[in-house]
């Protein structure tokens, strides 16, 4: 899409929008390591912080304010809540906002996934799923979060998710296998803030923004998105699935979860297919 196009749609909608009295100025964060020239280990990837970039500023030109945290302020407890670790400040960092996007090497253990942060903090250089808790009801405000980070939504671990849910969080994103880093990826995150902000919804806009299949004839590596959106029943679950970035539905107990993803999905590496 061009850019002048893109302004167009952009006054249109957000006129419509602001018109229709549902819109909220939103915050959104970004985080993203490119060199791990810190005491944290981690293979260079130039591409990632243009990445979360584009989509942050996408975001920022739809009236939402915007904050990062970069490089070698990529610390565990930006991220990790205080009611799991008590030296952790989530609430005044990542999970003071609507909705955030973190872009950083990650794999999966035991548990689930572990991403590679940049600085040792509190003598720790991953940050572990159960460390996490997002949302208002455990002191935060995030409705959206989002990794560009490998096997952040294994499918196997997919539930180890689930316990950070009950913090609030409307939707998390990631990914089954690998993802990949490049200037072929860093359209998609811009798309993923007008779609998720006017289209279909954040959820599915990820599974289906961020999905692709190698060919000889792309610059692509087989990705498969997969999201989890989380409600009080299967139908607020699923209205959290269409959940868009400026639309603030009401906050329900994560007493059911719905998962979005591409049929049979085969990531490049690092994981099997997905189901039917």
């Amino acid at each position: 899409m061009s850019k002048s196009l893109r302004g167009i749609l952009y006054s249109l909608a957000l006129a419509f929008a602001l018109g229709s009295g549902a819109a909220c100025a939103g915050s959104v964060w970004t985080s993203a390591v490119t060199k791990w020239d810190g005491d944290c280990p981690g293979a260079e990837r130039d591409w990632w912080d243009d990445m979360c970039m584009a989509w942050r500023h996408e975001m920022g030109a739809l009236g939402n304010a915007q904050v990062w945290r970069n490089f070698q302020l990529v610390t565990v407890g930006r991220y990790a809540d205080p009611s799991i670790n008590s030296w952790a400040n989530d609430n005044g960092n990542i999970d003071s906002t609507d909705a955030g996007l973190i872009c950083l090497h990650g794999h999966d253990d035991s548990v689930g996934w572990v991403g590679s942060m940049h600085t040792k903090d509190h003598g720790e250089c991953g940050l572990n799923v159960n460390q996490m808790k997002l949302g208002k009801a455990s002191g935060g405000h995030s409705r959206f979060y989002q990794m560009s980070s490998c096997q952040s939504m294994q499918w196997e671990k997919r539930s180890s998710w689930d316990p950070v849910a009950t913090g609030g969080v409307h939707a998390i994103m990631g990914f089954h296998g690998l993802m990949w880093i490049g200037s072929s990826y860093v359209d998609e995150y811009s798309d993923l803030a007008w779609d998720g902000m006017f289209g279909e919804g954040v959820a599915k806009a990820w599974v289906d923004d961020m999905y692709h299949v190698d060919h000889w004839y792309n610059a692509y590596k087989s990705t498969c998105p997969v999201a989890r959106a989380y409600g009080k029943d299967s139908a607020h679950a699923h209205d959290a699935l269409s959940e868009q970035y400026w639309v603030n539905h009401a906050d329900t107990p994560a007493n059911f979860v719905v998962t979005r993803f591409i049929s049979e999905c085969s990531p490049s590496e690092g994981g099997g297919s997905l189901p039917h």
